[in-house]
């Protein structure tokens, strides 16, 4: 039934009566309870045994005390014939053998009692839990030998054919109920078996469709990415080794150790990737390493001040690999973007659970038109709303709201361009 159709049969009149009316025992709580309750008697199966055979003794002693034509010893035999049904599921053989000893018993005394009935129960266990063949038949062979013996002895003389197919269809049916639950259960036991295997071969083929994926994208990268790095880094080791300037060789230098550093990131990400590769895992960056940092960008030939405040020591280090890779996006954003800029200003401060960050620089007070081509927002306020995914604020964005905090980006009236963010560093501060 579709969402529409229930929608329409809740609007029509006297749907809330109707549904108010359902029998309190047809209620999603009531089914719940007694699922829970089959669940307790399924996993404690000696429980219900013992329940089961106190409930039909107490039911055979009740009928012997009621009928007072009965001697009073007769309860001693239905006792005899329900004791041995606390074993009908663990041991049903064995409790086939004893129910059978005790109606002989009372059949070499002369002795008819309602305790006969629990050779139906027997017969239904013998069915439903007994997985030998030869017990099986014998055991509805020895039902049969009873059932002719007992109306032989206790049934009339004129309707002595009547009694015995009577008597053998009740005792066949009960062990045919038994068989049907036993093949049923079997049943249901295979279709989870296969719903089981299928799912685990669901989730293997998932796995080897994502590890052909991985190995996939692995080549790609490794065919254009790594390749193209690789030529820039060969191509600019070439001209510092032709150029004549010491700082233009300088400059080149270090664009090369750039280089290098963005190929080993590649070879490891591919490693990641790669299927039954071993990767080797650095540790990831932190706020300890933010001087190491702006130092590099110093010798790129920009003026960078950086300030730390509070105690950093004890952030996350979750925490500082995502105030670095702010830091490092908004450096990188000056290097490619930013015109005419003198000094950039990078201050990272701790309060209590807060981490605050400011990143400053004071380039040309118009923006570039590939500076916004690239990602930069337009003047004024920037949410991380209006950040699209996949550049490089929208990643800070995402990093500073995944602690709960806000990144704000935009240019500032002195000129410049100016980067706000601030994190929570709380012990639960992650948001997911």
């Amino acid at each position: 039934m579709t969402a529409g159709s229930l929608l329409a049969r809740s609007a029509q009149p006297g749907y809330a009566e109707r549904a108010a009316a359902v029998p309190p025992w047809m209620s999603g709580t009531v089914l719940r309870r007694a699922a829970r309750v089959q669940a307790w008697f399924v996993r404690r199966p000696l429980v219900l045994d013992v329940l089961t055979a106190l409930a039909v003794t107490g039911a055979l002693v009740l009928a012997d005390l009621v009928d007072t034509a009965r001697p009073p010893r007769t309860v001693w035999w239905d006792l005899l014939l329900a004791a041995p049904l606390v074993l009908r599921r663990r041991h049903p053989a064995v409790a086939g053998f004893l129910v059978a000893g005790g109606c002989l018993a009372q059949w070499l005394f002369w002795m008819p009692i309602l305790g006969d009935g629990a050779v139906l129960l027997v017969l239904y266990s013998l069915g439903a839990y007994e997985l030998r063949r030869r017990v099986l038949w014998a055991a509805i062979a020895v039902a049969e030998l009873g059932v002719i013996m007992a109306v032989v002895r206790w049934g009339a003389v004129t309707n002595q054919v009547l009694s015995t197919i009577t008597m053998t269809g009740t005792v066949t049916a009960a062990w045919v109920l038994g068989i049907y639950v036993n093949v049923r259960r079997s049943y249901l036991a295979s279709i989870r078996e296969r719903a089981e295997t299928a799912e685990r071969e669901r989730d293997s083929r998932a796995q080897v469709a994502v590890a052909a994926e991985r190995a996939r994208l692995a080549r790609e990268m490794h065919d254009v990415i790594a390749h193209g790095l690789s030529v820039m880094i060969t191509l600019n080791d070439a001209a510092a080794a032709v150029e004549p300037a010491p700082q233009v060789r300088e400059t080149i230098a270090q664009a090369s150790e750039v280089g290098r550093q963005a190929l080993a990131e590649m070879h490891r990400m591919l490693g990641v990737l790669r299927d039954g590769e071993q990767a080797s895992y650095a540790p990831q960056p932190g706020l300890a390493d933010l001087p190491a940092l702006v130092s590099m960008v110093r010798s790129a030939g920009l003026a960078v001040e950086f300030a730390a405040s509070g105690d950093l020591a004890g952030v996350a280090p979750t925490a500082q690999l995502a105030v670095y890779r702010i830091v490092q996006e908004s450096l990188t954003n000056v290097l490619k973007h930013a015109r005419n800029v003198e000094q950039v200003v990078v201050e990272v401060a701790r309060e209590a659970d807060r981490l605050t960050l400011r990143i400053d620089d004071d380039g040309a007070p118009e923006p570039d038109p590939s500076h916004l081509s690239l990602g930069h927002p337009p003047p004024g306020h920037l949410s991380p709303e209006h950040l699209s995914p996949g550049h490089g604020l929208g990643g800070m964005a995402e990093r500073a709201r995944l602690f709960g905090g806000r990144l704000e980006a935009g240019p500032r009236p002195a000129g410049g361009w100016s980067v706000r963010a601030r994190l929570e560093c709380g012990p639960s501060a992650v948001r997911l």
